[in-house]
């Protein structure tokens, strides 16, 4: 096949990559950005690989915005002004949580940050890398053309079905009751000058019981199926339980650089209502665009701090999209940054995303802090890629599944934590129950997810009655 750049190979056709995230082998570590549903330029490409490397940073690393900007400066590829060629051609997949931007601006927080020996940054290495074109339905092979570990291989996978991961039911870590009166102490912040808005949130949770890695990648290619996400993605990363898997479902684009042009553009999303409603009357929700007005001036405000003067364009200021199971407002906001600018010193600029935190955005860093009783980790953070050609894109991880192992005496165990988020952005016109309304739906939408994909278990079948899975399908994936 004819090479479209340099480090680049075209393979052909494929298996769809959500498929071939079911089908990955159990004894290979996977690491992977997924556009599970096609129609836009933003969600063309996908991108999976078997991690070489990772790397892992603290929030009390003192030369945290130095390592980033090395990080991203392991760039020895020329970039290719063409959109047919994979944005990815070798480099690292990033996952950066919400408690990165405490450690960028401790004056965020009100204490000190959360479990701080959790990563606040982790990268995971790819040389070598599959990625999938969907507007051609088309693989490559990108990074090392050697393909040391014989990733095209993988390409003709026999299929197998292991059997569905078991899931207690969902349950919220804050009552509706208890969220509505977070939002009414938040307006009264409003109310008093302290802050414009603040995106306040809760987590669900549940147990799940996961064998092996074939049940959680079968969970995560469903919830990617079900949800047609533009910015998924599926990371196993290790941590002190274990090895972690994260699955991002996310609708909205953070940070997408072109190194050619150094344009840089943000696209937040504010304002939801379920699938099915009328797109006008989110149109017309004087509520829902004065939330999208602030958090576009605040990006603007942020792009503005490492741009070059004059840069910054509002290219659009509100648009309505329509994605499986929601519709939301969003807006575009672009700039070009000035000669010098790394990838630290730009997340220094604009991470957390202004969408899920709020203007101005450290008191209303201050004032999750304060609310939010758990640190929120992934969600609310970011995932996406650095690539050796210069390419940097980031998504803001608003739907983030976590799947953490349970440990016994130090050892991971079958049962899992299942955990993710839902918020609402906080205005002087909220309503206490309308948003707490909001939040519900949003978590509804991804709980209906991922009960699609599992069957039920109790309580005390979590605590030790649960009958022997049949893994046999699962062992003979793995072995293939």
């Amino acid at each position: 096949m004819m090479n479209g750049a340099p480090n680049t190979l075209r393979l052909g056709t494929g298996p769809d990559p959500i498929e071939l995230v079911r089908h990955w082998p159990e004894q290979r570590s996977l690491a992977s950005l997924i556009s599970a549903r096609g129609g836009s330029s933003l969600s063309r490409w996908s991108i999976l690989a078997e991690p070489r490397r990772h790397r892992a940073w603290t929030g009390n690393d003192p030369h945290l915005v130095e390592s980033l900007d090395e990080l991203a400066a392991e760039q020895s590829l020329d970039p290719v002004d063409d959109p047919a060629v994979p944005p990815f051609r070798g480099g690292n997949l990033l996952l950066l949580r919400y408690e990165l931007g405490r450690a960028l601006e401790p004056s965020a927080g009100l204490g000190p940050i959360r479990n701080p020996t959790i990563p606040v940054a982790q990268s995971v290495e790819c040389p070598t890398a599959l990625a999938h074109d969907r507007e051609t339905d088309c693989w490559w092979l990108v990074g090392d053309l050697t393909d040391p570990g014989n990733l095209r291989g993988l390409l003709q996978l026999k299929q197998c079905q292991p059997a569905p991961p078991s899931l207690e039911a969902l349950e919220a870590g804050l009552s509706d009751e208890a969220y509505s009166s977070l939002v009414r102490k938040t307006v009264e912040y409003i109310e008093a000058g302290d802050l414009f808005q603040a995106n306040i949130s809760r987590r669900f949770t549940a147990a799940a019981r996961l064998e092996n890695r074939m049940q959680r990648r079968q969970l995560a290619a469903g919830l990617l199926r079900e949800s047609g996400a533009w910015f998924g993605g599926v990371l196993e990363v290790p941590l002190e339980a274990g090895e972690t898997t994260i699955i991002s479902l996310s609708p909205e684009l953070f940070l997408q650089l072109d190194p050619i042009t150094r344009r840089v553009r943000s696209r937040p999303i504010k304002g939801t209502l379920p699938a099915g409603h009328d797109p006008d009357v989110l149109k017309h929700s004087d509520k829902d665009a004065a939330e999208l007005a602030m958090i576009v001036d605040l990006m603007r405000n942020d792009l503005g701090r490492i741009s070059e003067r004059g840069s910054i364009r509002v290219e659009t200021a509100r648009t309505i999209e329509e994605h499986p199971g929601v519709i939301h407002g969003v807006g575009e906001v672009c700039g070009t940054l000035s000669a010098g600018v790394g990838m630290g010193a730009l997340l220094k600029a604009t991470f957390p995303p202004g969408s899920i935190t709020g203007a101005p955005k450290i008191r209303a860093m201050q004032v999750i802090d304060e609310f939010e009783q758990s640190p929120r980790g992934p969600y609310c953070g970011a995932i996406g890629y650095s690539s050796r050609c210069g390419r940097l894109a980031l998504d803001v991880s608003i739907r983030t599944v976590e799947l953490i192992p349970e440990t016994t005496a130090g050892v991971p165990g079958a049962t899992h934590l299942l955990r993710y988020g839902s918020g609402c952005g906080i205005v002087a016109q909220s309503n206490p129950d309308s948003e707490a309304l909001e939040s519900s739906t949003k978590a509804a939408l991804l709980a209906s997810f991922i009960r699609e994909q599992c069957s039920s278990i109790t309580k005390e079948q979590r605590l030790g009655q649960l009958p022997e899975s049949p893994d046999s399908r699962a062992r003979a994936c793995a072995s293939s």
